[in-house]
């Protein structure tokens, strides 16, 4: 059952969010969820995960995916994120290689697709849906999450200085409407999918993201960590 998970959320994060908790969007996603009989990913416990270990005091980046991983064992609540014993999916390979071409360096390979390190040094992989039925890819997009991850995109331009919004594909590309360029730094491409149009390679989000972060004062994300 779900009637607890907003026990889950960090009490950092909750009070900040409390109008999207304590709205009626909110209780539909709870009501949804608790009528589901099919396995939904990620467990419980990890559906919070990408504001857990991304504490309000060191929030810098905010990085948007879509919907979890639908396959067994490898939705963790951290977008484009899985354990280290899943095999890396496409859509992280092509962010690695990306990164490893903005930073001039070579280590794809010994790179691990969990992005926890990322998370800590304050980066907040947000799905923009934060659960999914198994084996049934974009199963939840529709029921209340898009209102919710609009809302906390929407905190998060009120409430935060200099922060960096990379909104990769037309969904994220959306979202940048909400954002406030002159008191933020908002970067765009193409969604890091094998299969999506447009240009991501050579975005360079990277090191431009570290250069906004520098000039603020802010200290800059290990990428590589």
């Amino acid at each position: 059952m779900y009637l607890d998970l907003i026990s889950y959320l960090d009490p950092s994060w909750q009070e900040l969010l409390k109008d999207e908790l304590n709205s009626q969007n909110f209780a539909n996603i709870i009501k949804f969820l608790n009528s589901q009989t099919a396995t939904i990913y990620p467990p419980k416990e990890l559906i919070f995960n990408a504001f857990n270990l991304c504490k309000p005091s060191d929030l810098k980046v905010i990085i948007i995916g879509q919907d979890p991983y639908h396959n067994a064992g490898e939705a963790m609540g951290l977008a484009f994120s899985t354990p280290n014993n899943i095999k890396t999916p496409p859509s992280l390979k092509n962010i690695f290689k990306e990164l490893f071409d903005d930073l001039d360096c070579d280590i794809f390979t010994s790179r691990s697709s969990d992005l926890t390190s990322w998370a800590n040094q304050g980066v907040l992989l947000l799905n923009t849906a934060l659960t999914v039925e198994q084996n049934r890819p974009a199963s939840h997009s529709k029921i209340g999450w898009q209102i919710f991850t609009t809302g906390v995109i929407r905190v998060i331009n009120a409430k935060f200085d200099h922060c960096v919004f990379m909104l990769w594909g037309n969904y994220a590309k959306n979202l940048a409407s909400l954002i406030d360029s002159n008191r933020h730094m908002i970067l765009k491409a193409a969604h890091p999918s094998p299969l999506a149009r447009g240009a991501f390679f050579g975005s360079r989000h990277f090191s431009q993201c570290n250069a906004y972060l520098l000039s603020h004062g802010k200290a800059l994300i290990d990428w590589l960590s």
